[in-house]
């Protein structure tokens, strides 16, 4: 079997690009902490602490609300107040961010999470004018209708969209089965790595698709 050609970029018209471990580093600055203050108020509230490991286990695995699911719905409440007290001031862009935002592409902000905590954190980092419009998803269904929601709006073809995004099971694997360009960003210590899908490139860097997008050359496809 001969091997696949290189993907071709030059024909992007729109990036769909994800916020949390894509752009910032989240899960280091923000989410352990708010994962131990979580776990901290529900042991003072008597919580076995069997559970409290078994939850902690789920960092990074599920989102922080279906992780409490086994919780009473008033010790939800104590660790969603806690969780949700958070700081975003310490909160960072990565160092490789800036290259993708300044590609001149239009672009699109798909975030999951707590709406009001996502635009603290989009304000904070001051990003909102990088992008043409911003979609807050709450779960991770409904990542793939925002999805198909900006092809319309956009009235761009799913071959003229690149989703980039550092999660597997979300973003890579909704814009695959949508037909769009895939692009996974590899963080280093970020512990979800489920092999659900197969993203058309997988880089390091977001500096790495520059080039690309702008029509230099062509990508090699991950293996």
């Amino acid at each position: 079997m001969s091997p696949k050609p290189p993907l071709d970029l030059s024909g992007v018209k729109l990036l769909i690009i994800d916020l949390d471990n894509t752009l910032c580093d989240t899960f280091h600055s923000l989410s352990k902490h708010q994962w131990e203050k979580a776990i901290k108020a529900l042991r003072d509230d008597g919580v076995n602490p069997v559970l409290l490991d078994r939850l902690r286990k789920q960092l990074g695995k599920k989102s922080f609300r279906s992780s409490i699911g086994p919780l009473d719905e008033r010790r939800k409440e104590i660790a969603i107040a806690a969780y949700d007290a958070v700081d975003v001031s310490k909160l960072r862009l990565y160092s490789d961010a800036q290259a993708i935002l300044d590609v001149p592409l239009r672009k699109v902000l798909v975030t999951r999470g707590e709406t009001k905590l996502q635009r603290a954190k989009i304000r904070h980092l001051k990003l909102r004018r990088n992008f043409a419009k911003v979609y807050h998803v709450p779960t991770f269904k409904e990542k793939r209708e925002a999805f198909s929601a900006i092809l319309k709006e956009f009235k761009v073809r799913p071959e003229e969209t690149l989703v980039i995004g550092d999660r597997i099971e979300e973003e890579i694997k909704d814009g695959n089965d949508l037909g769009m360009h895939t692009a996974f960003i590899d963080r280093p210590d970020w512990p979800c790595r489920l092999s659900v899908a197969k993203p058309d490139i997988s880089v390091k860097s977001l500096e790495h698709l520059v080039p690309h997008l702008r029509g230099k050359t062509n990508v090699r496809r991950a293996k």
